[in-house]
């Protein structure tokens, strides 16, 4: 694993800070700008997780697990009732109308287990570090093509379907999905190609690998029952991009 060293303990300072930003501003835009928790939420789905991107400046890959684990902890923490006022700040800024019933914000909860469990994979080398941008592809396929699901669908969408009960969906916003998905994904696969040592990956390489990422973060979000798709989506996209990778010989 390695010694924990000064670099490592700035890098996880500077990933900390970027996610308490992501949600004060959340926060802030609730509090002082009357914007609604369906709001703030999405921002902090949009942003927060791109803490992720500090990844390749550790000294040592498994810090990076710690500052996931910690907001996973957190988040589950976060309730109306909790005794921490920030915590019950947080609550008001990503929490849904059912979220009250339950007293826990289980979709960002989620969002950041999946975020821990992806980084440690491949930071305690579970799977080889020179993949990890299929993981950054996954959870930033989540990040974005999720995200902008439901807004656009909430805006846009006329064309309704429903393949499990209660979760509604609608063409546009998988479309949605497929279009924030495919962004995402390229700027992932972009960005952790030369960290994972891919610094001859072509563009043809880059899009044909954000095609796949997106399509399958599509359709895992239409059909995943409500809730559950930042765990579905997450994982499903990083192993379709895994497998599409070593069959298209990017990692041998």
């Amino acid at each position: 694993m390695g010694i924990f060293n000064l670099w490592d303990f700035i890098v996880m300072l500077i990933a900390y800070l970027y996610t308490v930003v992501v949600i004060s501003i959340g926060e802030i835009l609730r509090k002082k700008m009357n914007y609604p928790s369906s709001f703030t939420r999405k921002i902090i789905h949009l942003f927060a997780g791109f803490a992720i991107y500090t990844c390749p400046f550790y000294p040592h890959y498994w810090p990076a697990t710690i500052v996931a684990l910690t907001f996973t902890i957190l988040l589950y923490l976060t309730s109306p009732k909790s005794p921490i006022k920030k915590l019950t700040s947080w609550f008001e800024a990503m929490a849904r109308e059912e979220d009250y019933e339950t007293g826990h914000i289980f979709g960002p909860f989620y969002y950041a287990l999946s975020i821990t469990i992806l980084v440690a994979i491949f930071s305690f080398q579970i799977l080889p570090i020179q993949y990890m941008f299929t993981a950054a592809a996954g959870l930033t396929v989540m990040y974005w093509g999720d995200g902008l699901a439901a807004p656009i669908g909430k805006k846009w969408g006329k064309h309704k379907y429903q393949i499990f009960p209660g979760a509604i969906r609608s063409i546009e916003g998988s479309l949605g999905v497929f279009a924030g998905g495919f962004v995402g994904a390229v700027l992932a696969i972009w960005f952790f190609g030369p960290f994972s040592g891919l610094y001859l990956l072509t563009w043809n390489q880059i899009l044909v690998l954000a095609f796949i990422a997106a399509i399958t973060g599509m359709v895992v979000e239409a059909v995943s029952p409500r809730g559950i798709d930042n765990i579905t989506l997450p994982f499903t996209v990083t192993g379709m991009t895994y497998l599409a990778s070593i069959t298209l010989g990017i990692i041998v």
